[in-house]
């Protein structure tokens, strides 16, 4: 909304007074313009017209220099306007000013009956221009107030004797009812030009954004509380295959799917209630062969700002959301059927191991009374070494089955861990001495680093005992003949960390990666020389990750490997302060593991 259309200096002139608080609101900077650029125009007008007087008159008396100030205080008024932006309080200034004028005028020329009391006409109808009621109200309160002080001086006899003017008493009459009728005129078509202005302004915005909703392709719609929809956009004919028309009152909750309805109605009470919400329904749309289907949309919905204590309208944004919606229902049940899978898997593998057990340890067991010939002697050394290699794959067999019990009890959630005091060296040391006779058959040899003083572990000791177990086995298994395995243990910041160190085979570093996966093995050909299922070092994650740990692996190809066990603050007991050692102090090792295994980066 322009204030002046011409681009003359004038133009220019007010609209850089305009207050800064109203230039970025079209309409309120319109109202201020037409205040400064009337009030400067008549001050403007009495500047003129003064050199003019001087040159006819000579020097004004006392009178007429009083009246010449008067005419030049709305340049006063409107310089206030521009430096505080108080549109109101400068309308009343202003109004206070002309009916000052007009009573000091009509008091040195008759009184109640001077020519120049009609200009109290135009004070009401100037104030007008402000767009205020209340301001307009208040500048005829300014209006009649003068009028009723100038009957009462005259009733009073306090006013001056009339001036007597040369001229026919029609002439003045003319002279000073015909301008204030015209300023009137000119006043009220200046309001006539604003409204029409502003209505245009406001046409001109309305279309400019309903190009905007529609260009987006999202559906406005204005509500009320009980679904009726009062205004739908043009977009509705794209999303839904009907007009907005059709959508008004309760078309468009006629075409909600009946399940979705409820929470339809539930997201309108909430932004009926001063909450914003979303929903997302289905609503029925009429394709072009005229067949029906539904969509999903997606509604974001809010209050319409109305009457202090009335329900508010609710301004709603329509948006299909179909393809999103299908892709989060395909991956619902997707989710649903792995995890289904998932524990199909594991109940069978939970049966399968179960299963096996038992005639595990009968061919264990009867294999080992064959081999200690606790019945008698085996005359044929076949039968003994035949006898031993079964007993020797029926341990293999139950390790590998127990494994899977492990693993898919860790998977399903069903490992149930038992806190306890755990001695961290009385665990490590009993775990050496179990695989101490596998290492010695290999030519290995284990040697422990232990600070002095080491806290007790509070964690399930079974599991703690296993993942120890498992490590030491693992590097027995994959170190060389004569090579050497460091297991060991330090305080790690607030926690503690257990770790297995070798000089075996080394793992390539692009494959640390897939370590712990369940069956995964990085030799996965005919030529792998080391036996196993992949499941030792993921029942070791399992079991770290329900103490609330995490697995560290460090290892080079050729050189060794070393997986560190790092254990939270949770997982401490109480230390005693005796002997404790800070989180950055440096762990304390044992004497015979002064050669503890680093591994180069």
């Amino acid at each position: 909304m322009r204030v002046f259309e011409s681009n003359s200096p004038f133009s220019r002139i007010v609209a850089s007074m305009v207050h800064e608080s109203a230039r970025h609101d079209p309409i309120r900077a319109a109202f201020h313009a037409s205040f400064i650029a009337t009030r400067l125009i008549g001050g403007m007008a009495t500047v003129v017209v003064l050199p003019v007087y001087l040159a006819l008159w000579g020097a004004p008396d006392l009178l007429a220099a009083t009246c010449f100030a008067w005419l030049t205080a709305p340049l006063a008024v409107a310089l206030y306007l521009s430096r505080t932006g108080r549109l109101a309080a400068a309308h009343l200034m202003s109004a206070s000013t002309l009916s000052g004028l007009v009573v000091f005028a009509s008091a040195w020329t008759g009184g109640p009956t001077s020519l120049f009391l009609p200009w109290l006409v135009a004070v009401p109808v100037e104030a007008a221009l402000s767009g205020s009621a209340r301001t307009v109200v208040a500048a005829a309160g300014i209006a009649a107030a003068a009028l009723l002080a100038l009957v009462g001086l005259d009733a009073a006899a306090l006013l001056p004797a009339a001036l007597a003017f040369p001229v026919p008493t029609w002439s003045l009459a003319l002279l000073g009812a015909l301008p204030a009728l015209l300023y009137a005129g000119l006043l009220a078509a200046r309001g006539g030009a604003m409204a029409r202005a502003l209505a245009e302004h406001q046409r001109a915005g309305g279309d400019r954004l309903r190009t905007i909703v529609d260009a987006a392709g999202d559906v406005l719609l204005t509500l009320r509380r009980n679904g009726n929809v009062t205004y739908s956009s043009d977009a509705a004919q794209v999303l839904l295959g009907t007009s907005g028309a059709e959508l008004d009152g309760d078309g468009l909750f006629a075409r909600v799917h009946v399940a979705d309805r409820p929470n339809y109605l539930t997201a309108l009470d909430d932004a009926a209630a001063g909450r914003p919400s979303d929903v997302e329904f289905r609503v029925q749309r009429g394709l072009p062969d005229g067949a029906q289907d539904y969509v999903w949309v997606e509604m974001r919905c809010g209050p319409i700002p109305g009457e202090p204590g009335a329900t508010p309208d609710i301004v709603g944004v329509l948006r299909e959301v179909n393809e999103r919606k299908w892709a989060e229902i395909a991956l619902s049940e997707a989710r649903e059927e792995a995890e289904s899978a998932n524990l199909a898997k594991g109940r069978f593998l939970a049966n399968m191991s179960h299963e096996l057990r038992t005639p595990l340890n009968a061919i264990i067991g009867f294999s080992e009374i064959l081999t200690s010939e606790l019945y008698g002697r085996m005359d044929n050394e076949k039968h003994r070494e035949y006898a031993e290699l079964i007993h020797e794959s029926g341990d293999h067999l139950l390790e590998v089955v127990n494994d899977i019990l492990d693993m898919a009890r860790i998977e399903a959630g069903n490992f149930d861990i038992h806190p306890e005091p755990v001695d961290v060296a009385e665990l490590i040391d009993g775990c050496r001495k179990m695989v101490a006779g596998d290492a010695e058959a290999a030519s290995l040899r284990i040697e422990t680093d232990l600070p002095y003083s080491m806290p007790e572990l509070c964690a399930d000791r079974r599991a703690c005992k296993q993942v120890v177990l498992n490590l030491l086995s693992n590097a027995v298994k994959f170190s060389r003949s004569g090579g050497r395995i460091v297991v060991g243990a330090y305080r790690d910041g607030d926690g503690v960390a257990i770790y297995v160190a070798d000089e075996g085979i080394g793992i390539p570093r692009h494959e640390i990666a897939r370590l712990g996966d369940p069956f995964v093995q990085l030799r996965e050909t005919f030529d792998r020389r080391h036996a196993g299922t992949g499941l030792g070092l993921s029942v070791v994650k399992g079991l770290v990750v329900l103490h609330g740990g995490k697995v560290d692996i460090e290892s080079e190809l050729g050189l060794g490997t070393r997986v560190t066990v790092r254990l939270p603050r949770s997982a401490l007991a109480q230390a005693s302060a005796e002997g404790a050692i800070g989180p950055d102090a440096q762990p304390e090792t044992s004497p015979d593991a002064t050669g503890a295994i680093k591994l180069r980066a």
